[in-house]
């Protein structure tokens, strides 16, 4: 019996036992990206009830899954390990390689990487997606790569979660300006944590993200500025986020009449400064320093990283801008993009 009939047979009788695990994982996910949390805040992040929290708060201890102080309950060394061994489990049993399949064909690009769960209601199921892709960045680099990067807490856990590795002849540029107000997003900072991992060189872009045309003219004559554009064509992987443009547009404070000129153009999708259409066509260019629609179709690899349910139209209307792309998402993303595609077909 391979590995296959075996989770069939076991699904037949014990049909159960995904949503058991399921709901366990979530618990430990939860309690990894929160603790030390209680019972009742746990009862109202994953809407189950209290008693039914308890229940496996206490099968979990007896076993030696977590610690249960005064100031909450937090995970051990050996529920750590078992939320990572569990992690992978759920995805044969979840049978993931079929909604993979699936999800590469309906959005007809290169490669499609899914790890469980929604990392619009559990943070840590960002940090699982960062892990994937920099397992698979780490598989593309070549001695003198040149890497860019956009800001973002997706794309901060790939660095994050980038394995110590030593490429002195890389170089790691960011490929906006900054945004937003949390330093250990932006691109700089993000630059600064992946080529640490990496041993590699690294260039930044110190200009705030949205500026005046005439004053990036003018601040592109200084040499350090300068250099960092002209590396713009150098750049042979690219890691990015992808966002709502309702959202994004907000987030970078643009001006009202903007926010509704791209509103009003049907725009659903914000990529590295661009806005896009359900058909992935641009109807706004980037109001913001970095780089150019043109710049990012000669990169040889391109990377997005994106999860949720609430992104699913965003993912499939910046997958249509290049068909050689590489998706990192959640499953929640993976399952309402399916959704939208079949009713869409």
């Amino acid at each position: 019996m391979d590995k296959e009939q075996f989770i069939d047979v076991q699904k037949r009788i014990l049909p159960e036992i995904v949503d058991l695990m399921e709901l366990r994982y979530n618990i430990l996910s939860q309690l990894k990206a929160n603790q030390p949390i209680g019972r009742r805040h746990l009862s109202t992040e994953l809407d189950v009830s209290e008693r039914h929290i308890r229940n496996e708060i206490d099968f979990f201890h007896k076993e030696g899954f977590v610690e249960v102080e005064r100031q909450g309950i937090m995970l051990t060394e050996l529920g750590d390990e078992v939320l990572n061994q569990l992690k992978e489990i759920i995805y044969s049993y979840k049978n993931f390689e079929s909604l993979t399949e699936q999800l590469e064909e309906v959005l007809g690009i290169k490669k499609v990487v899914i790890v469980p769960g929604d990392s619009s209601k559990n943070k840590l199921v960002i940090n699982f997606m960062g892990e994937k892709a920099a397992k698979y960045i780490a598989g593309i680099i070549k001695s003198e790569s040149v890497i860019g990067i956009t800001g973002g807490s997706s794309v901060a856990s790939v660095a994050r979660n980038m394995p110590e590795l030593h490429y002195p002849k890389v170089t790691v540029l960011p490929v906006r300006g900054g945004i937003g107000k949390s330093h250990s997003t932006q691109a700089n900072s993000i630059v600064s944590m992946l080529a640490a991992k990496l041993g590699a060189q690294k260039e930044m872009l110190h200009i705030p993200d949205n500026i005046e045309k005439e004053l990036l003219d003018a601040l592109k004559a200084y040499p350090d500025i300068k250099s960092v554009f002209d590396r713009f064509k150098d750049i042979d992987i690219m890691i990015f986020g992808i966002g709502r443009a309702d959202e994004m547009a907000q987030a970078r404070n643009l001006p009202e009449e903007k926010i509704a000129r791209i509103l009003n153009s049907n725009a659903v999708s914000e990529a590295f400064g661009h806005y896009f259409d359900k058909d992935g066509s641009m109807i706004f260019p980037s109001s913001s320093v970095g780089i150019t629609l043109d710049d990012y179709k000669n990169i040889d690899n391109i990377v997005a990283i994106a999860g949720g349910a609430d992104k699913a139209q965003a993912i499939i209307a910046t997958s249509r801008v290049r068909k050689d792309m590489v998706l990192i998402t959640d499953e929640s993303a993976a399952k309402q993009i399916i959704y939208i595609l079949k009713e869409e077909f």
